[in-house]
């Protein structure tokens, strides 16, 4: 069978070299089928995708061979501002400097995204609620759009970003390809596409759950009482000695804790906390630290951590089990990036064991029991809590 590569998906040979440049020879499994499609532009994208995948440049490299570069053709809706930065680093890397792009989002100033849509821009990588403020302000043009793309689909639903996504589709009369990647899809994501799509759609899954997490090693500790969970959390750092972690908690209450405690215990490890309280520029500093190994411990909540892009990451640690299955799996994608094997530990309280079964049958896989005394123990249970 031969090998597809990006000369057969009828690639320009610019945009080849600035990949081959990166490091990037032939197209992942995601690229190899949407390409094709949206370069056909005979059908909109509905598409499953895990984080990690190379679903960004999926959707850019045919969008950008297609770009007749006049004002406004390209919307990109993302969820946090730390992945429309990372969307137009890619489209620079790809447009070696042709392409105007422009980020908008809340936290800075307005009036310098307003004089850059004055100035002309091919495409724009926004945040629902600063989209919606410009548009109202008649600064922001959507009559021209050619391509709208949902980016990360099910964390803008999470975030409670859906009223204003409709209320941005409602104000786009232009016939546009519609192009939506989420990790997991639900109905409403499903209905969305049905609604706004102005042709036929494709339904693509690339990232079933099973597929998403194969890479990973996935083992969980029992513990008996949340006192003793912090000790837990202890041993397991020095008997992983993890090079780069990402530790995961539910509230930021908890990471502050968390963070403060391991600042005073000292256990050999930098430390870093990546909270929605920072400013713009304290987590953009964080980040820079982590990505250079400055920082080789870093705490986060499941939004502060959205839309970072770090390959390195060589263990994610749930330090609190997380309250919807979907979101584990998008937390051990942090990982096992691009075919590299990593490791995944939850700290599981008693009480929790139930959930920690339903992540189970979401990932159609068992996690395997650890303690520190023996080798990973495999359960003679199922999943009695799987999904359909």
């Amino acid at each position: 069978m031969t090998e597809i590569t990006f000369n057969n998906l009828k690639i320009s040979e610019e945009i080849i070299e600035a990949l081959r440049v990166m490091g990037i020879n032939k197209p992942t499994p995601v690229q190899k089928e949407v390409i094709p499609i949206i370069l056909r532009g005979d059908f909109s994208v509905l598409a499953q995708s895990k984080t990690g995948t190379g679903k960004t440049y999926a959707y850019l490299i045919p969008i950008i061979e297609k770009l007749s570069f006049t004002r406004n053709e390209c919307l990109i809706i993302v969820p946090v501002r730390e992945l429309a930065k990372q969307v137009k680093k890619f489209i620079k890397d790809l447009g070696n400097n042709k392409v105007k792009a422009l980020t908008i989002y809340g936290g800075v100033s307005i009036n310098k995204q307003i004089n850059k849509l004055r100035q002309g821009v091919n495409i724009i990588i926004g945040t629902p609620g600063r989209l919606i403020d410009l548009y109202k302000r008649r600064h922001l043009k959507l009559n021209q759009l050619k391509f709208v793309v949902l980016d990360e689909a099910d964390r803008l639903l999470d975030m409670g970003f859906l009223p204003d996504i409709k209320y941005i589709l409602d104000q786009i009369h232009s016939d546009y390809q519609f192009m939506l990647f989420s990790a997991t899809l639900d109905q409403k994501l499903k209905e969305l596409v049905k609604k706004y799509t102005k042709s036929e759609f494709k339904y693509l899954n690339l990232s079933r759950d099973e597929m998403s997490v194969e890479n990973t090693l996935q083992f969980y500790y029992l513990i008996d009482h949340f006192k003793q969970k912090y000790n837990t959390f202890r041993k397991v750092i020095k008997k992983e000695r993890p090079e780069s972690a990402l530790v995961f908690v539910n509230t930021k209450k908890t990471g502050n804790w968390l963070y403060n405690r391991l600042k005073k215990d000292n256990l050999g490890y930098r430390v870093g906390y990546l909270s929605g309280d920072l400013t713009q520029k304290m987590r953009e500093d964080t980040l820079k630290r982590f990505r250079r190994d400055r920082i080789n411990l870093l705490i986060a909540t499941d939004v502060a951590a959205r839309g970072f892009d770090i390959d390195n990451i060589t263990h994610v640690i749930n330090y609190d089990l997380p309250k919807y299955p979907e979101n584990y799996v998008h937390r051990i994608g942090r990982t096992s990036r691009m075919n590299k094997r990593g490791v995944a530990i939850t700290l599981c309280l008693k009480d929790e064991y139930e959930y920690l079964c339903r992540i189970e049958g979401l990932i159609n896989k068992e996690i395997r029991r650890k303690s520190f005394n023996h080798h990973p123990q495999q359960r003679r249970r199922g999943f009695p809590f799987r999904q359909m």
